[in-house]
């Protein structure tokens, strides 16, 4: 009889706990931690009522264990720990409890990898992210501004980064493969290192400003399409036959010593205005120039000519 009471009361007691006209899917605990009305209730369409307690510490106990920081169990509330103790514990160093901590920066740069988003090491990011190259070109280290010789050491690598675009240039003229890649499409190029690589730059935005010293800096360049209708200078017309024949060339007025080269040249419109200029021995040197009509008025007579 005195057990029949109890269970009477025991199910009062435990209908009231919990909501009212429910199917329960199983039987309550006998001793739960935490009031059965304070647990998530759900009704599933068919099998009635279930319900299950919290899965989480209390907030005393998550300040008290550092191990459960992070955890699901401790990540709805809202603490913090103090700066020494995220030291003595790297793995607490990164997470919200630690979020307020201003860390020294021997300790964020010996733990980089693992610091380098947190708020307390931010005005240490620079320092962090040049100890590893791979950590450098990580999207945390988006916003370091590192020092020229660190991009240079590393140009393949951090030619593309935001931290190393102010030394592009330095970057693209450190290997010739990487200068004609894409990210270097915008680098200003130097005169000399454009004209020692002159094959390979001709097409390079960064060198288009030295287009002529380009195209008179090799034959095979001079002819082609990429240097047509390029103005070539009288020093560089008058530097080799090859070029002086050119159309690039049309125009340019060269002097008697080099129209008397070779009768090739001598013929040329450019030797018209050279013909008052040369001279006897100029003429008499070459049996072919001396013959020509830029010789006419300083050898009249051919049998000077060798």
């Amino acid at each position: 009889m005195i057990t029949k009471v109890t269970y009477l009361i025991a199910t009062i007691l435990s209908v009231k706990a919990f909501p009212q006209n429910i199917q329960l899917l199983s039987q309550l605990p006998s001793d739960p931690i935490e009031q059965p009305d304070s647990w998530a209730w759900g009704r599933h369409p068919k099998e009635g009522f279930g319900y299950k307690a919290r899965n989480s510490l209390t907030l005393e106990q998550c300040i008290d264990n550092p191990e459960t920081a992070g955890t699901v169990h401790c990540d709805g509330y809202d603490y913090s720990y103090p700066v020494e103790l995220c030291i003595s514990m790297p793995r607490l160093a990164p997470l919200k409890v630690c979020a307020d901590a201003k860390f020294p920066k021997d300790f964020c740069v010996s733990n980089a990898a693992n610091m380098v988003k947190a708020k307390g090491c931010q005005k240490f990011l620079t320092d962090m992210c040049i100890m590893d190259i791979s950590l450098a070109t990580s999207q945390p280290c988006a916003d370091a501004q590192y020092p020229k010789d660190f991009c240079t050491s590393n140009a393949n690598q951090m030619v593309k980064t935001k931290g190393c675009q102010k030394f592009l240039t330095d970057m693209c003229t450190m290997d010739i493969n990487l200068a004609t890649s894409q990210p270097c499409a915008d680098a200003e190029f130097p005169k000399d290192f454009c004209v020692a690589n002159a094959v390979k730059l001709i097409k390079a935005n960064g060198c288009q400003s030295y287009l002529t010293d380009l195209c008179t800096a090799d034959v095979s360049l001079a002819v082609s399409s990429d240097c047509a209708g390029v103005k070539f200078p009288a020093s560089a017309c008058t530097s080799n036959a090859n070029f002086a024949i050119l159309d690039n060339c049309k125009g340019v007025e060269f002097p008697a010593s080099f129209c008397t080269t070779s009768v090739q040249i001598a013929l040329l419109d450019n030797c018209k205005g050279a013909a008052a200029d040369v001279t006897f021995f100029q003429c008499t040197s070459n049996a072919d120039v001396c013959r020509s009509k830029i010789c006419e008025a300083r050898v009249p007579n051919k049998d000077f000519c060798p």
